[in-house]
């Protein structure tokens, strides 16, 4: 009988979050609820969770999901406008959108999850220095600041990492999971996953111990164009500053410091995070053409201005119990769910309870429809394939791999029949 170790039952309970497409994958049943999840099963789902509250709460996340948006709507533009033979994967290029992406990539830092780095070892010798380079980088007519680490690593390798809102958002969600799970610690990943807590060892000692406090402060670091710059501020003052609580660090963040808006007046991050998600709402609505619903009842529940952030307050209670991580998800809402045995949560409306909600639904055929023509796919099947054959009856054609609008009605295809594909030419490049 083959023996399990303990990565390999963490790796079995994996979960996933697509940012921008508000949608959590998981691999393991949620069928009846929180309540019933396991110790493991509830830490993944929240690591998941976190991420998703990152996506749709702070300035970066609602940001970087917006200019994707804004990518989406010039490729279908594209393909609308388009009288040749399209030849996909697609990349749209225009000036504005790639100094954008430019300054998402900067702001993002080294991805710890591509295939090429697969091979290379993730965990990091604590009894070496941890070297930090400052410097900046120009994107237009604007200068962002750069964070380099080198970080040794337990095989004797040295490598420098860009550390950005990528390693935060890891380390943050991984943080949180051990709040609930204090087995999944990650040993084998500490890059990306105890990244934050083990810079913190070396450089700010006073506070590294404290996961709530680390745990607010990456969420903090998110509130600006440059994560990687404001989290070694805030640890820095933190660390200065060790009996004021994680929660208290975030309010006074809010309250004390200016963002500057795009039309150049420098405001509050209240305001600021008012402005930015109406704009959010707006272009939403737009592109997916429909009133926005279950969608715009959990970006009014994260509004800074309500005073109340339950990501944070609920890890400051005294007692975790899995009723209390239960109760926050059903105040702020929850995304798209699914599993690969095809069990889903779909939202249902505000509006209407009966209904599924339709503004999530045309999300996720968006977003599906993007990730297949824009993304290099050994397979080039539909995203939606596996949710398709798990339906009642199951949904399978010839066409969910390569041209998946051609063919029977499916999910995808009142999108495509909107933006007119089936008349078009797609031709796939294999190389």
């Amino acid at each position: 009988m083959k023996q399990y170790n303990e990565q390999d039952v963490l790796k079995a309970i994996a979960g996933s979050y697509q940012p921008g497409f508000l949608q959590i994958k998981l691999t393991h049943s949620f069928d009846g609820g929180l309540g019933r999840f396991s110790q493991k099963e509830l830490g993944t789902f929240l690591h998941e969770y976190v991420h998703f509250l990152q996506n749709i709460s702070t300035p970066w996340g609602l940001y970087m999901s917006m200019v994707q948006y804004q990518t989406l709507a010039k490729t279908f533009a594209f393909i609308q406008e388009s009288s040749q033979e399209i030849e996909l994967p697609l990349r749209i290029r225009e000036a504005e959108l790639d100094r954008k992406w430019s300054i998402i990539k900067l702001g993002s830092g080294y991805y710890p999850f591509s295939r090429a780095d697969e091979h290379l070892c993730r965990k990091i010798d604590r009894s070496k220095d941890i070297v930090v380079h400052r410097t900046k980088e120009q994107i237009g007519s604007n200068q962002f600041p750069k964070i380099t680490l080198d970080i040794s690593f337990q095989d004797g390798t040295m490598r420098s990492i860009e550390l950005g809102a990528i390693i935060i958002n890891e380390s943050m969600a991984a943080m949180y999971q051990m709040m609930v799970d204090p087995t999944a610690t990650h040993e084998n990943n500490d890059l990306p996953y105890n990244l934050v807590q083990i810079l913190c060892e070396k450089k700010f000692p006073n506070i590294a111990g404290d996961r709530r406090k680390l745990i607010s402060i990456c969420y903090i670091s998110l509130f600006s164009m440059s994560p990687a710059e404001v989290l070694f501020d805030q640890l820095d003052y933190a660390n200065r500053h060790p009996s004021v609580s994680g929660e208290v660090l975030f309010f006074e963040f809010a309250t004390n410091s200016k963002i500057k808006s795009s039309d150049g007046v420098t405001v509050g991050v209240e305001l600021f995070m008012d402005r930015l998600i109406n704009m959010f709402k707006e272009l939403l609505k737009k592109i997916l053409d429909v009133e926005l619903d279950y969608i715009e009842y959990v970006l009014e529940q994260v509004r800074v201005s309500k005073h109340m952030i339950p990501l944070l307050s609920v890890i400051h209670q005294e007692e975790l119990t899995p009723a209390l991580f239960e109760s926050m998800v059903n105040v702020l809402g929850i995304p798209f769910t699914y599993n690969e045995d095809g069990q889903l949560f779909l939202p249902k409306s505000i509006k209407d309870p009966t209904k599924d909600s339709e503004d999530v639904m045309r999300l996720i055929q968006h977003g599906a429809l993007f990730k297949h023509i824009t993304s290099p796919n050994h397979f080039y099947c539909c995203p939606l394939k596996p949710l398709c054959i798990k339906s009642v009856p199951p949904i399978e054609k010839d066409e969910c791999f390569d041209f998946p609008w051609e063919g029977k009605e499916c999910p995808i295809t009142p999108l495509t029949d909107y933006i007119g594909m089936k008349s078009k030419l797609f031709k796939w490049n294999y190389s």
